[in-house]
């Protein structure tokens, strides 16, 4: 069907190579839906077009769909991939309710041979104008600036203010910057320069004082300090890394950190001391994820869950409940399928790092892997561009007669 479609598309002559042109035209349509979500997540109060969403997500659908007919030499295997990914995105979508995992599939289907860099780059844009012009926003009072105040001393007074800056919560702001940062590693590998990562640090210090976000503040920590390390180390890193043992640790710790989530959710009590201890230093993360395996069943496709979180208010909510937890998240409101395809298709993604040697990518993997136990942004496009590494190609220009000799179920190279 899709041959004779292809077929009769030719016969119009028409003088439009559309596949030459996709990158563009996908890199527009990601700015467009990551530019909406971001600005959703901000104090702006806008005034959408009526159907505007949906407009978009339609339009999305029919140049992917479009893309994919009209691609050269598309293996069984990629469509194979493809087949599994779109079924278990939209049975999730579907059961769940959740509308962002068509966005989502959209932009995971629609990356297919295009230069994942451009689509790094492409996020930095939208990033660094939009927080700019969100912090502007909120200096000169088009946007709300939420502070909150935190850990009251008698006597003292409140020990910790947080500000937002426009964005809809202080945590939030803090991992745009964290995953731009961990984005700009990505795309500048061994390239990376001292002076960038003297500019990253002031940057982590400037958002962990504004923001008091501890989780972001070490992860940024973490970021730079492994980034110095392989620079400086990098050779006798990655002689480092060909070891079984580590090759084996590095690949399997995404799925230990989601095992470590669940099992240690499960079994935490707050009736122990020590546990409650633990609990504080993780801000009560554990305590509210144990409340969401109490009260929502663990299902293969998931179920909407109601939340009732700081974001977009200073007011302490009625009931509050939120997961933090991307691991539990997951979970729980997309199902268990959805989680386990989620993680193999990164782990995945992680060999094939491993393989290339590409040790930056491999640190950024790590990172993000690590900051989604505590942080629930993992899923979230608008932050995470990670995600969409599936089908992309590192090439500068992607050879379409070449694409199959080194594209599998994932492609980095």
């Amino acid at each position: 069907m899709i041959k004779d479609m292809k077929t009769r598309i030719s016969k119009l002559n028409i003088d439009f190579d559309f596949e030459a042109y996709w990158e563009i035209i996908y890199l527009i349509l990601l700015a467009f839906f990551v530019g909406m979500r971001f600005l959703l997540s901000t104090m702006f109060t806008i005034y959408w077009p009526k159907y505007f969403y949906r407009t978009l997500t339609v339009i999305g659908v029919v140049l992917v769909l479009l893309h994919l007919m009209m691609a050269k030499d598309i293996s069984k295997k990629e469509i194979a991939a493809m087949l599994v990914v779109t079924f278990v995105f939209m049975m999730s979508h579907y059961v769940s309710g959740y509308d962002f995992l068509v966005d989502l599939l959209i932009l995971i289907l629609g990356a297919y041979r295009v230069n994942f860099r451009n689509i790094l780059k492409t996020y930095i844009a939208v990033w660094s104008v939009l927080l700019v012009v969100t912090i502007i926003g909120a200096m000169t009072g088009l946007a709300e600036n939420l502070v909150f105040y935190q850990d009251y001393v008698e006597g003292v007074g409140f020990a910790r203010e947080r500000m937002a800056l426009g964005i809809c919560y202080p945590t939030d702001l803090a991992a745009y910057v964290a995953f731009l940062m961990l984005t700009y590693v990505y795309i500048r590998e061994e390239d990376i320069t001292y002076l960038e990562t003297g500019i990253m640090f002031a940057l982590t210090c400037a958002t962990y004082y504004i923001t008091d976000a501890r989780t972001d503040f070490i992860v940024m920590l973490m970021l730079i300090f492994l980034t110095l390390v392989t620079k400086i180390k990098y050779t006798s890193i990655s002689k480092f890394i060909k070891k079984t043992a580590i090759r084996k640790g590095i690949l399997t710790l995404p799925i230990v950190l989601v095992a470590s989530s669940w099992i240690l959710t499960g079994i935490y009590d707050d009736d122990s001391e020590i546990w409650l201890k633990i609990d504080a230093v993780l801000s009560g993360r554990l305590a509210m994820g144990k409340v969401a395996l109490q009260n929502y069943n663990i299902t293969a496709f998931g179920q909407y869950v109601i939340e009732k979180g700081f974001g977009g208010s200073t007011d302490w909510p009625d009931n509050y409940f939120f997961i933090d937890c991307s691991y539990i998240s997951m979970g729980i409101k997309f199902g268990i399928i959805f989680l386990i395809l989620i993680f193999v298709i990164y782990t995945i993604i992680l060999k094939r790092c491993l393989d290339t040697r590409k040790l930056f990518w491999c640190i950024v993997l790590v990172v993000v892997a690590i900051q989604s136990a505590t942080e629930h942004h993992f899923i979230q496009y608008w932050y995470n561009p990670f995600l969409i590494i599936m089908f992309a190609t590192k090439k500068k220009k992607a050879n379409y007669k070449e694409h199959n000799q080194y594209v599998k179920i994932i492609n980095l190279n």
